[in-house]
């Protein structure tokens, strides 16, 4: 969407500052030796603290450009994963937390190479049976390791142009034309949970990354409609108790496929306005989990491009997907 004169955006500006110095407020609170750990409780730095924090300082241009200072963060990454090229942690499955750690080292121009643990999953006869062997009963964490390998190629530069072509080809075979989400086998309901909103969550993790190479949203009129219905048929997005990644995964996912569509725009913005009122209204940022900070740093940065000069953050800011195709 437009930058500037947004048809349906606030009459005022959205002030979002403080919901962004919270954030970065809590970089600094997780800070432990050279990383930083997910939790507040955590004695030493892990995985997801020390990528999620690296997100954030990104997200809004503090990365520190000291080459000395990159490479420790980068040594702490790398401290962390295995000889085989995996990344290991208790909250996510293997693909999501070596993609969480490439991604790391993605931001801090480290140039992970492809690990060594996936060298067979990156021949073109492997990409159909990988996808087709996940249990998509559970869209949500079946696009973690979907979006996760594709992911983990992406960042690494892996060099097969059959693989691409056959992962992009099972992705356009499994969209449901209906509702713009994946996938089209296991559409859940509107009124259960996570339902629909499952398949939503699932399929912002693949719109980050078809973005990220230059490919259209699939059906993105239909996202749009989705998105909009999930707004005002549920409480997902506007009556949760707590702001995370919900919110970004639904605001992503509209925005994104609006600007691509301009279909009901005028609606889509007003909607996006109201998340960001709420949000600055609130101000709530859930400090004790750097993971879930990262969502909303990234949702700060998401509503600031999608809706341009009104929304004030005090930080210059990118959208973290942009910068990182995964989180």
């Amino acid at each position: 969407m437009p930058r500037k004169s947004v048809s349906g955006a606030a009459d005022s500006p959205i002030d979002l500052t403080a919901v962004t110095q919270r954030t970065l407020a809590a970089v600094e609170t997780h800070r432990r030796e050279d990383g930083f750990a997910r939790f507040t409780a955590g004695e030493s730095r892990d995985l997801y603290g020390t990528a999620d924090a690296i997100g954030i300082l990104a997200t809004f241009d503090r990365l520190d450009q000291d080459v000395l200072s990159r490479d420790t963060l980068s040594w702490s990454l790398r401290s962390l994963q295995r000889t085989d090229g995996r990344f290991v942690d208790d909250s996510h499955g293997v693909l999501h937390a070596t993609a969480t750690g490439i991604g790391g080292l993605f931001l801090l121009g480290a140039r992970p190479e492809p690990p060594a643990f996936l060298t067979d999953m990156f021949e073109v006869d492997r990409v159909a049976p990988f996808l087709d062997g996940l249990d998509w009963s559970n869209p949500w964490l079946a696009s973690h390791d979907a979006a996760g390998l594709l992911a983990i190629a992406t960042m690494t530069g892996v060099r097969h142009p059959g693989w691409w072509s056959e992962y992009f080809r099972w992705l356009d075979l499994h969209v449901d034309p209906t509702t713009g989400l994946w996938p089209s086998s296991n559409i859940g309901r509107l009124e259960d949970w996570p339902g629909l909103f499952g398949n939503l969550g699932c399929s912002f993790h693949l719109h980050f990354l078809l973005r990220h190479h230059g490919r259209r949203i699939p059906a993105a009129h239909a996202v749009v409609d989705t998105c909009l219905d999930i707004a005002s048929g549920t409480e997902i997005v506007f009556g949760a108790n707590a702001w995370g990644y919900p919110q970004l995964d639904w605001a992503y996912s509209l925005a994104r496929a609006t600007a691509q569509s301009g279909h009901r725009a005028a609606e889509a913005t007003s909607m996006l306005c109201r998340l960001a009122e709420a949000l600055s209204a609130s101000g709530d940022v859930d400090e004790t989990d750097l993971h879930t900070v990262g969502a909303i740093a990234a949702l700060v940065a998401e509503l600031s491009a999608a809706l341009g000069e009104i929304i004030v953050t005090g930080e210059a800011s990118s959208p973290t997907t942009d910068l990182r195709p995964f989180i």
